[in-house]
C-alpha cells in the first residue's frame, strides 16, 4: 500500500491574484475589441453550395469545399416596449371596433334591401308624370345602387378587414339586389 499524502492547497500570493486579474481584463478588452462581423456572425444565415451542388442554410460559417452563396443578417428584433404594446393594443380594439360598425351597417343595409319599401312598390307601378330635375329624382334607384356602390367600395378598401370570400360575395350580392333598375329587362 501507499501511504496516502495530503496535499496543502496552494494559496496564491499577491502577485499571482494581480496576474490573474490581469489575465482576465486582458480576455475581456480582447472580446470587446472583436469587429463587430465577428461578433455579428452568430445572428447570420448562410447558403452553402457544396461540390456535389447540395444547398444548405445554416447558422454557421459554410465548411471547407463549399462555397458561400450568400450570407443574411438574421439578428431577432428587439422586444417591443411596454408603450408600443399599449398602442398595438389600442390599434387592434379600435379596429375591431370599426369592423363591428361595417358589418353591423352592412347587415342593417342588407336586410333593408331583403324588405319590400315603398320605393320597390313605386318603381313597380306605372311612371308618373315627374319632373326630371336630375337622374336620382327620375330613378330613386340608382341613388340606392350610388350608396351600395360606395359603401362596398369603402369596404374592400379596408384591407385589414379580411373578409372572408362567404362575407365578400354577400357584398357583391347585396350590391348586385341595390342595383337593380326596374324596366331594364
Amino acid at each position: 500500500m501507499h501511504p496516502v499524502t495530503q496535499m496543502s492547497p496552494v494559496i496564491p500570493d499577491r502577485r499571482q491574484y494581480r496576474a490573474i486579474r490581469l489575465t482576465g481584463l486582458a480576455i475581456l478588452a480582447g472580446l470587446c475589441a472583436l469587429p463587430a462581423s465577428a461578433a455579428g456572425d452568430r445572428h447570420a444565415l448562410y447558403k452553402c453550395v457544396d461540390k456535389g451542388g447540395v444547398i444548405s442554410i445554416q447558422s454557421s460559417a459554410c465548411a471547407a469545399g463549399s462555397t458561400q452563396a450568400w450570407r443574411r443578417d438574421a439578428t431577432p428584433e428587439a422586444a417591443l416596449t411596454p408603450e408600443q404594446l399599449a398602442q398595438a393594443d389600442a390599434k387592434r380594439r379600435h379596429d375591431q371596433q370599426v369592423v363591428r360598425e361595417l358589418s353591423a351597417q352592412l347587415d342593417r343595409r342588407m336586410r333593408e334591401a331583403a324588405a319590400p319599401t315603398p320605393a320597390v312598390e313605386a318603381a313597380a307601378a306605372p311612371p308618373a308624370a315627374v319632373p326630371a330635375a336630375s337622374a336620382e329624382a327620375e330613378n330613386p334607384d340608382l341613388k340606392a345602387c350610388q350608396d351600395a356602390q360606395d359603401f362596398a367600395n369603402l369596404v374592400r378598401a379596408k384591407e385589414w378587414l379580411g373578409l372572408s370570400d362567404a362575407q365578400v360575395q354577400r357584398l357583391y350580392g347585396w350590391v348586385a339586389r341595390e342595383c337593380k333598375v326596374s324596366g331594364g329587362g
